[in-house]
């Protein structure tokens, strides 16, 4: 298989369009029993690969929420994923009837999968003229990498309502299947997963002094109960191919299905570094 490498002009102009459509096409609800993370996107090439993540983005004008997501991933053998890990997000506004809201979100999980990682065409060069001899080598971390998923996550989401001191907790679980792609050029990455969500939620609580609209809401989740939708992930990462780190930015966002689906937070971002962690142990790569 060829693979012709594609200009970092490409990339950067897809990524913006593909920035664009998510931001667009996602629900646009002002507050949420739901937040979507980053998605699996810690790329793994091949077997013995570890890595690791951390992203942040604090609230900024427009931009929803406060959030975090730490993120692992590690190949025990070849074209074998294993992944997890941990989101949280916290959002304050005025929600409905201007009653003053902070909205809490976090979720842990695991998926197992598979990747597969082709390198471009190899560059031929003359080693000895006079014995016409030829070396090949690959151009240096440059690539194409397509993986899949399964995965579960289990979290749970809490509204306060401070004017009229009440809480809804709501304990959920989520199966998903994601399918992922990845290009790898000389100092630019760009990935994009694709993930068909189950979101189940569990029995909660509602206590406090809480208006008939707010357990209104909290009927129609559980009668709706369970949701089926898909979230959209994208990622555009900076750095030399030897070095171990790379900085980010991730956007994610849920595609809204139905016309009575749950409150959902319409998109999520985040900047953070990546860490190839077995480069630290002088793991030797093998030669494909």
């Amino acid at each position: 298989m060829q693979i012709h490498l594609i200009n970092q002009n490409h990339v950067i102009g897809l990524f913006l369009f593909l920035a664009i459509l998510i931001l667009s096409s996602c629900g646009g609800a002002s507050h949420h029993f739901y937040a979507t993370d980053e998605g699996n996107l810690l790329a793994l090439k091949e077997e013995k690969d570890l890595k690791v993540s951390a992203g942040y983005m604090p609230h900024l004008n427009s931009l929803p929420g406060n959030n975090l997501n730490v993120q692992a991933a590690y190949s025990p053998i070849k074209h074998l994923g294993i992944y997890t890990n941990y989101f949280r997000i916290r959002n304050a506004f005025d929600g409905d009837e201007e009653i003053q809201q902070n909205v809490y979100q976090y979720h842990f999980g695991a998926a197992i999968g598979g990747y597969i990682y082709k390198q471009p065409e190899a560059e031929t060069e003359v080693a000895d003229e006079d014995k016409l001899i030829e070396q090949y080598t690959y151009p240096k971390g440059k690539g194409l990498l397509f993986d899949a998923y399964l995965g579960y996550n289990q979290g749970r989401n809490k509204n306060y309502f401070f004017e009229e001191t009440g809480t809804i907790d709501i304990p959920f679980q989520k199966f998903y299947l994601q399918g992922g792609a990845h290009i790898f050029m000389d100092r630019i990455n760009a990935s994009f997963a694709l993930k068909y969500s189950r979101l189940n939620f569990l029995d909660g609580e509602a206590f406090g002094k809480l208006t008939n609209l707010q357990l209104k809401k909290v009927e129609v989740v559980e009668k709706q109960n369970p949701f089926d939708f898909l979230e959209s992930s994208l990622k555009v990462a900076y750095g030399k191919a030897e070095n171990p780190f790379q900085a980010y930015i991730t956007i994610a966002g849920i595609y809204d299905f139905g016309d009575a689906f749950l409150e959902i937070q319409p998109s999520t971002m985040q900047v953070g570094i990546t860490a190839d962690i077995d480069h630290f142990f002088g793991k030797k790569k093998k030669k494909k």
